[in-house]
């Protein structure tokens, strides 16, 4: 049982079902890890420890038994809404 069903709620809301809604069944080498198709390009991120962990809890709360999500694909979301964020900014000025 995860975290978002012990307390009865998602806290995460939408950010975790649209996470859960973007991945994919793998291809490939890992055929069991879901991932977005769209994410081509795999780079590493270095993160302090705080970081990692904050990450790790996020994702064990929005996981689910039938889709289970990495401490990493929070962080490329994150890094998606963010660059999405700063291009409209950038628009705008």
């Amino acid at each position: 049982m995860t975290i978002a069903e012990n307390s009865g709620t998602n806290e995460f809301g939408g950010f975790g079902q649209r996470l859960r809604h973007r991945l994919e069944p793998g291809q490939g080498a890992r055929p069991d890890r879901p991932s977005d198709p769209t994410w081509t390009i795999q780079r590493k991120l270095s993160m302090n420890a705080t970081t990692l962990a904050l990450l790790e809890k996020v994702a064990q709360a929005i996981s689910t038994d039938e889709r289970r999500v990495s401490p990493m694909q929070i962080a490329a979301l994150l890094i998606e809404d963010a660059t999405h964020g700063l291009a409209e900014h950038l628009k705008e000025n």
